[in-house]
């Protein structure tokens, strides 16, 4: 993949998870993708991805991810973002998360590892176990 079909790549998954869009992102993810999160440091295949996600669309609405910088390299991107929306109680969520991507050589994602402080995630506690 080159730089600008990873750009729209990157642009298409963050508008999808934005939209709560699983179709769209499930579409984006190669058979075999691995997920890994600090949170939990386990690393999840694609049903555990898309039950968190849900999860995650059902606790946080008026998500927007705001970039602060994203860099590409071989076969993937990293990614700084800030992830704001409102949580059920109305309390404004400000999630700071680096975001690292690397694509499968058929275009999807092949393997995320997302960092973040777990004390500020919405998802707190929730614990995943190896796929």
């Amino acid at each position: 993949m080159d730089h600008s079909e990873m750009e729209l790549a990157a642009n298409t998954f963050f508008g999808a998870v934005e939209k709560g869009d699983i179709d769209t992102i499930r579409s984006m993810y190669d058979p075999d993708i691995r997920i890994w999160h600090s949170r939990d440091e386990a690393n999840t295949d694609m049903k555990q991805s898309v039950e968190l996600l849900t999860m995650f669309f059902d606790r946080v609405s008026d998500r927007k991810y705001e970039v602060l910088s994203r860099h590409f390299h071989e076969g993937g991107f990293v990614q700084e973002h800030i992830v704001h929306g409102k949580l059920k109680d109305g309390t404004v969520m400000r999630l700071p998360v680096c975001f690292l991507c690397t694509f499968a050589d058929n275009g999807r994602f092949l393997r995320i590892a997302e960092y973040c402080d777990s004390a500020k995630s919405p998802l707190k506690g929730v614990v995943q176990h190896e796929a």
